[in-house]
């Protein structure tokens, strides 16, 4: 009994011992399950990356493919133009119609010439003639070829031009009759064009590979040279018409126009600029002549420096400037210094009117609109009663005080006005000028003025 007994610290260290165990399994078993998770999501993960993978490749893939599909029908679309471009098809067509033509009108030209019998003959085939049809149909394949090597060559394609419509025309000829008479006139038509259309297909093709032999242009090189020719051909058009409209209105100086185009070196005088010339030329003789001259001496400026110096010359002042001209604008402005004098409009007045434009904003008028003119009237004279110039402010008995008589001066009007005569000398700081200043009447304007100047004073 005492061999088996064990105390009970004992018993706990193994139980505690044993609790340490399972513990240790127990994480041993929760690693391993975590292990097993972690596997399976790493491995769920690198499905999910393959995934990607292969479908960013099939798209990949996918975008290759069309753009290998998009570069072989643009090959293909070039291919047809540049065949389009050659006249392939044409050629082809051209080719075949031709030996189809050859075929069909041969059995008609030997039957019409095994056919012929000599008079006193024994009926039986010109076998003696067969080798004709194929003679004339050689030769007119002959002068086919005579018209392409002459076009390489450069030589004159005439001569076997007028050979191919004789062959042409007398195998037609033999041909219609023949079918006309075997087949009825449709079938004579039908054969007649057998001999016919080929060789002058023939001709049309060499004539148009003549024309476009040395053309390297693009279809749409071509389309733009073709829409600049016709604007070019508009344009000269216009001009035509423009020329005959000046020479139904200004004879003279077309006439002297189509002298100046003329005389100057191509490429160095526009139309327009000539036409100006010649409108002087008419106008001022004498100024065209000496320009002319100055314009013959070596080494002489340019065609405007040189109408300058000829306008001086004659009319002594700058070119457009006459004494004619000069004595007309001088009484002008003589007459318009008289009716302003008349008008009480000094000089000093316009030059103050010309600086208020300058530092003061305009402003729109009050009751009477800028400057004390009444809306709706035509310009008041001044008034032939007496005070109408010594008493503004006075007003005639039996009738209502004016209102921009009476009414409150403005403080900012005050301001306004005080601006002004510190800007401008005393003598032009006038009742007139505070007006325009303000866009008020005179009669406001004077007492705005009055006010100022009590407030100096």
């Amino acid at each position: 009994m005492s061999s088996i007994y064990r105390s009970w610290e004992e018993r706990e260290a193994d139980a505690a011992k044993t609790r340490a165990e399972a513990a240790k399994l127990e994480a041993e078993a929760a690693a391993a399950a975590q292990g097993l998770e972690a596997g399976a999501a790493k491995t769920e993960t690198e499905k999910l990356a393959e995934q990607v993978k292969q479908a960013r490749l099939v798209k990949q893939l996918t975008v290759v493919k069309e753009e290998a599909a998009d570069e072989q029908q643009r090959r293909k679309e070039k291919r047809r133009e540049e065949q389009l471009d050659r006249g392939t098809a044409f050629k082809q067509l051209v080719t075949a119609i031709f030996i189809l033509g050859l075929l069909a009108s041969l059995p008609s030209l030997v039957d019409y010439f095994l056919g012929l019998r000599a008079d006193g003959q024994p009926d039986r085939p010109a076998w003696y003639l067969l080798p004709v049809p194929f003679f004339l149909e050689l030769l007119a394949l002959t002068s086919v070829k005579g018209t392409q090597w002459a076009v390489r060559k450069g030589f004159a394609r005439w001569p076997f031009w007028i050979l191919t419509t004789v062959l042409a025309g007398f195998a037609g000829c033999i041909n219609g009759a023949k079918g006309a008479e075997l087949f009825g006139p449709i079938a004579g038509i039908a054969l007649a064009a057998t001999s016919i259309a080929g060789p002058v297909l023939i001709e049309i093709r060499e004539v148009i590979e003549a024309r476009t032999a040395g053309d390297n242009r693009t279809a749409a090189q071509r389309a733009a040279d073709r829409a600049k020719a016709r604007r070019e051909a508009a344009e000269a058009k216009r001009i035509k018409r423009q020329d005959r409209a000046r020479k139904d209105f200004f004879p003279a100086e077309f006439e002297a126009y189509r002298e100046i185009l003329a005389a100057a070196p191509a490429g160095t005088l526009s139309r327009d600029e000539a036409w100006a010339e010649a409108q002087i030329a008419v106008e001022y003789p004498e100024v065209y002549d000496r320009f002319r001259t100055l314009l013959a001496l070596p080494g002489a400026p340019a065609r405007p420096v040189v109408l300058d110096m000829a306008w001086r010359d004659v009319e002594g002042g700058p070119l457009g400037v006459t004494a004619a001209g000069l004595d007309r604008r001088l009484k002008a402005e003589r007459a318009i210094a008289t009716v302003l004098e008349a008008a009480e409009y000094s000089p000093e007045r316009a030059a103050v009117e010309h600086l208020l434009a300058d530092l003061f904003p305009s402003r729109s008028g009050g009751e009477e609109g800028p400057a004390g003119a009444v809306p709706g009237k035509g310009p008041q004279g001044p008034s032939k009663t007496p005070g109408a110039l010594g008493g503004l402010d006075k007003q005639r008995s039996g009738r209502a005080p004016r209102k921009d008589a009476t009414e409150p001066l403005a403080e900012a009007d005050i301001e306004a006005a005080k601006k002004l005569r510190d800007a401008v000398p005393a003598a032009q700081f006038s009742a007139p000028a505070i007006a325009k200043l303000l866009g008020r009447s005179h009669v406001y304007a004077r007492r705005i003025r009055n006010a100022v100047q009590s407030e100096q004073s």
